[in-house]
């Protein structure tokens, strides 16, 4: 079966102008909502590409489970624990005048909604705790895989036994460590009888107001990829103590959690523009000369910011791709394109999809309409009605890494400049 791919926004995505992050909702809302927190420090993914991969690779088939990966999505684009100071330090007094009050007070009132129970905030930290000093690395200074509670209970709320609940996620932790000085540890910072900072945690704040709260902490000397591995071991257990059931979309081991952060990544920019796995530079990309750009993507950790000469598009710490725009006028006249992909019968293609072709595609013509195949000539002319393979394109103008997604725009054919419609992109695949 041909594989066409739509990009459409399914998240609850509010975009990443400053000081505003991601919710998404998964199951069905209820009085008993686990919500699971990343990003607040920029400069911990091993924090925030759990939450983002939970939010995208699971699926909650019972009960009720918020994710916000993004807490603080300037200070993740700067790689910086918090480009205004460390944002998980403002959960106590802040000045009006802090520049983030205004993102604090709405994860505040996201932590405060009636029917969340359970916080779980994941972190990265240095190191290995350990009790005891054993040498650098491990001993009671560091914060790396720690369970971390505020305290041992918290009367009157929902699974407010938060040591015994700590010390079954840290268990469960225990039973798939990939090396044994992996070995995490409950750690209770006893907020109340004195810990200066820690009282000014988002942690705290839930604590205050009722809701348990715990954090999980993977340690900073790991890959990405393996911090993510017992974060979602932690964050499962906790679901699974809040009678929260669910389904994986990919094998909880490093390597299937490796697979799943390295899958390809979707973007559609002004509606009319995608990229797709995308090479590290991208020229000529067809912008509308109004100077407004519209930013849309279904993954919570993409992010669109200017450079000297045009755009880059983040995801997460990383710069995925760095793109110079070429202006046009937009035109709305068609939304959908009729192609022949291999030897099958011409169908109907909307814009704004990638489709997949073994040999060939052909774009059937269309009155009005001139088809520009990037990287097949040189000249501005009609190049509908001829039977494309890959060896007719020049590789150098793939969109992606593996030379095999190329772009196929569309344009309205004007007296004047012709007007930008929108695009396909075309994937071969043997």
């Amino acid at each position: 079966m041909r594989k066409i791919i739509a990009f459409v926004a399914i998240f609850i995505f509010i975009s990443h102008a400053y000081g505003e992050f991601s919710v998404i909702k998964l199951g069905a809302d209820n009085n008993n909502t686990v919500l699971v927190t990343g990003g607040i420090q920029g400069d911990e993914p091993g924090g925030f590409m759990s939450a983002n991969l939970l939010a995208r690779g699971y699926e909650i088939t019972s009960g009720s489970l918020y994710v916000a990966p993004n807490l603080n999505m300037p200070s993740i684009i700067k790689k910086s624990r918090g480009v205004n100071g460390d944002m998980n330090r403002k959960f106590d007094t802040l000045s009006e005048k802090d520049p983030e009050k205004d993102v604090v007070e709405k994860i505040k009132a996201l932590v405060l909604q009636p029917n969340v129970t359970m916080l779980v905030n994941l972190h990265d930290g240095s190191g290995f705790y350990r009790p005891k000093y054993i040498n650098k690395m491990m001993n009671p200074n560091r914060w790396g895989n720690i369970a971390i509670i505020d305290q041992a209970t918290l009367p009157n709320a929902i699974y407010g036994d938060l040591e015994a609940t700590a010390n079954k996620v840290v268990k469960e932790l225990n039973k798939h460590l990939l090396d044994p000085k992996h070995k995490y540890h409950l750690r209770n910072t006893h907020t109340a009888k004195g810990d200066k900072e820690m009282l000014k945690s988002l942690s705290y704040f839930a604590i205050k107001n009722g809701k348990a709260a715990y954090a999980n902490e993977a340690s900073k000397t790991l890959p990405v990829h393996e911090r993510v591995y017992y974060h979602l071991i932690a964050v499962e257990e906790y679901l699974k103590l809040a009678g929260i059931e669910f389904k994986r979309k990919f094998e909880l081991t490093p390597q299937g959690v490796k697979k799943a952060l390295d899958e390809d990544l979707s973007v559609l920019v002004c509606g009319k523009f995608m990229f797709y796995s995308p090479k590290s530079r991208l020229g000529y990309i067809p912008l509308s000369n109004d100077g407004e750009l519209e930013f849309d993507c279904d993954n919570a950790l993409v992010a669109l910011t200017k450079n000297k000469d045009g755009y880059n598009i983040h995801y997460g710490n990383k710069i995925v791709t760095r793109f110079t725009p070429q202006f046009f006028e937009y035109s709305n006249l068609i939304n959908e394109i009729e192609i022949r992909i291999d030897e099958g019968e011409p169908e109907f293609v909307i814009l704004g999809q990638k489709i997949s072709a073994k040999t060939s595609f052909e774009i059937i013509k269309r009155d009005g309409v001139r088809t520009n195949i990037i990287g097949y000539g040189t000249i501005p002319v009609d190049e509908s009605g001829i039977k494309i393979s890959k060896d007719m394109i020049k590789s150098r103008f793939s969109m992606d890494k593996d030379e095999s997604i190329y772009r196929v725009e569309f344009y309205e054919e004007t007296d004047s400049k012709d007007k930008f419609i929108g695009m396909i992109l075309v994937e071969f695949v043997k």
